[in-house]
């Protein structure tokens, strides 16, 4: 009986101190969290507003999901000044065309939406990880869902001057305050594995 209440201490001993180890390494599932960030992958839309004088659609070149470039004649038009093409302004695919031939419009009026080839993501970061993280630098961003995880790289596009808000600590000592969060966003370039609403992971270790 002394020998297996001996035996059980021991464990419990290797336990905690195994704890301890893996805490001071940053390795125990805690600290994992803190530092392993996830967000939703994102892509970049941009609305195509019509800026010239009053016409007419006359024709419709581009269809929904289809790839373009930037120049790329997305519909014809018909004013005053005669015909002229509505381009669009950057590479990527077309979400939506709202307009059909026939369709009166006027300056300003949405014509088309476009999927640039831009993704980006935006991670909740604590305070005292922010600094770490500057407009412009390089990032590893992984994709750990996918059938085989990847990693590619990522820049930091903005950091939030302000909090969003407060995030409750997994653990507290007495006198801890909560960790304010801030928004970055990282900026990712498209390729053909990537989808919109992937989960995207940074580790700030």
């Amino acid at each position: 009986m002394k020998l297996k209440m001996g035996l059980y201490f021991a464990i419990a001993i290797l336990l905690v101190v195994g704890g301890a180890l893996l805490a001071v390494n940053g390795k125990d599932a805690v600290s994992q969290a803190e530092y392993k960030k996830q967000a939703v992958l994102e892509a970049e839309q941009k609305t195509v507003i019509y800026d010239k004088g009053a016409g007419t659609v006359v024709n419709v070149n581009a269809a929904a999901g289809g790839p373009v470039k930037k120049g790329t004649p997305l519909l014809k038009v018909q004013s005053e000044g005669g015909e002229e093409n509505v381009l669009a302004p950057d590479d990527g695919s077309v979400s939506q065309i709202a307009v059909k031939p026939g369709d009166r419009l006027v300056q300003g009026k949405p014509v088309a939406i476009l999927q640039k080839n831009t993704y980006y993501a935006d991670f909740y970061v604590q305070e005292d990880q922010i600094q770490k993280l500057k407009v412009g630098q390089s990032v590893n961003v992984r994709f750990p869902y996918m059938n085989r995880p990847a990693n590619v790289d990522g820049v930091v596009a903005t950091v939030a001057s302000a909090p969003q808000f407060a995030s409750l600590r997994m653990t507290r000592e007495k006198g801890q305050a909560d960790l304010s969060m801030y928004v970055v966003r990282i900026a990712i370039d498209a390729n053909t594995d990537l989808l919109p609403g992937m989960t995207a992971e940074v580790d700030l270790r």
